[in-house]
């Protein structure tokens, strides 16, 4: 009767245990093995030394139980029961180990985490908004830095080595160095090439359309969620799109002469503007093409010059200056300036760059007319005063000649 009344305190507890650790699927095998001690340890009453009964320490130490308490209990259990209780015993333990293996697999497996490389900051947001679930983000190139210039270093060899999808524009000039020299072979690669610019919305939609229809083939148990994530975020895309354009019409600049670097036209005709001209990168500039630029920044009423900050900006503000528009800085990378962290925030950041642009030109006119009417008022003050003299001067010197006649 004792023998069968421990077996009974011994066995209930290994099924609560593999229970516990299903329940609470927090990838510790210690909060389970916990609440298995406190059961047993309250249906047995003591405690045991014995650490050799049943199961290999090892295989105890290595798989199951990772307290040490909890081995002395089961060895305390098998000590007190006949040989056949022992038996029953023994075949309950081994059933509850397999559904406990079973568990903390079924928990290791759920917590894979898949590593996710982008070669840019504005492919890694758009992943981040089709995908959450059991992945790392991370990118290589610094928000502030052209793609065509970059230089690669030690830590980015170590970072995509680690990557086990790949995601690139497909034409970075670096990135089969890089992946050569990482030495990693083992890896999903989604290439987003020849898809238009990124920094108009249209535009953006169809990167993440591609980078939610080849996720979902790399994670088909997520194609559901991947899609779902992704139609919210096209959603907001819109949504942004709609207010940028509102901001533009509610400030009267739609038709509004600019002149703009090559990256942004597309983006500021979108937004309405007339762009009168646009050029390339600085480097790629002839002496014919920056006198075009500059002849097109003084020619008509242009509110402003818009560069691209990876592009670089000295060559825009010169002709800026020149002209007397206002010089503005958009950026085509989330996480170059303050405040643009994300995609949607950078395409709000740029339009309210180009208000704020907008306005100061007007500012600025405003206060040119003003001088120039006070100019005016002073020169014609100034005429009047001169005519004033001159004719005292002739009524002198008629007074004189009329004087000495006499």
């Amino acid at each position: 009767m004792r023998s069968r009344i421990a077996s009974e305190r011994l066995v209930y507890p290994f099924f609560f245990m593999s229970l516990s650790n299903c329940l609470s699927r927090t990838g510790s095998i210690e909060t389970p093995n916990l609440v298995m001690f406190s059961i047993v340890t309250r249906f047995t009453g003591k405690r045991s030394t014995n650490l050799n009964f049943l199961l290999p320490k090892s295989f105890l130490k290595t798989y199951c139980f990772r307290c040490h308490e909890i081995q002395k209990s089961i060895t305390y259990g098998g000590k007190i029961m006949g040989q056949s209780g022992r038996q029953k015993y023994i075949l309950f333990v081994l059933g509850a180990i397999v559904l406990l293996l079973c568990n903390t697999i079924s928990v290791q497996a759920d917590e894979t985490t898949t590593n996710i490389i982008c070669t840019n900051s504005v492919l890694a947001d758009f992943v981040a908004n089709v995908i959450t679930e059991n992945v790392s983000i991370d990118y290589i190139m610094p928000a502030g830095v052209c793609p065509a210039h970059f230089d690669t270093c030690p830590s980015d060899v170590s970072k995509i080595a680690s990557g086990d999808v790949i995601i690139s524009l497909g034409w970075e000039p670096w990135l089969t160095s890089l992946l050569d020299a990482s030495g990693n072979t083992d890896y999903k690669e989604i290439k987003c090439a020849q898809l238009g610019e990124w920094n108009i919305p249209t535009g953006a939609k169809k990167y993440v359309e591609k980078i939610r229809d080849e996720l979902s083939l790399i994670f088909p148990g997520l194609n559901n969620t991947i899609h779902a994530n992704a139609q919210g975020y096209m959603t907001q895309i819109n949504e942004t799109a709609e207010d940028l354009r509102n901001m533009i019409r509610t400030k009267e600049y739609q038709g509004k002469q600019v002149v703009c670097m090559e990256w942004q036209h597309e983006f500021l005709t979108w937004l309405g503007l007339n762009v009168t001209h646009y050029y390339g990168p600085p480097e790629q500039l002839s002496t014919h093409d920056m006198l075009n630029a500059s002849n097109a920044a003084q020619t008509g009423e242009v509110y402003a010059i818009i560069d691209n900050l990876q592009s670089g900006t000295d060559f825009g503000a010169r002709i800026a200056s020149e002209a007397g528009a206002s010089h503005v800085i958009f950026t085509n990378f989330p996480g170059a300036v303050p405040g643009a962290d994300t995609y949607l925030e950078l395409i709000t950041y740029n339009t309210e760059q180009l208000i704020n642009g907008m306005a100061n030109y007007e500012y600025k006119q405003g206060e040119i007319a003003q001088l120039e009417t006070q100019v005016s008022s002073l020169e014609l003050q100034r005429n009047v005063a001169l005519l004033g003299i001159f004719v005292l001067a002739m009524l002198c010197g008629l007074f004189i000649v009329l004087y000495k006649r006499k």
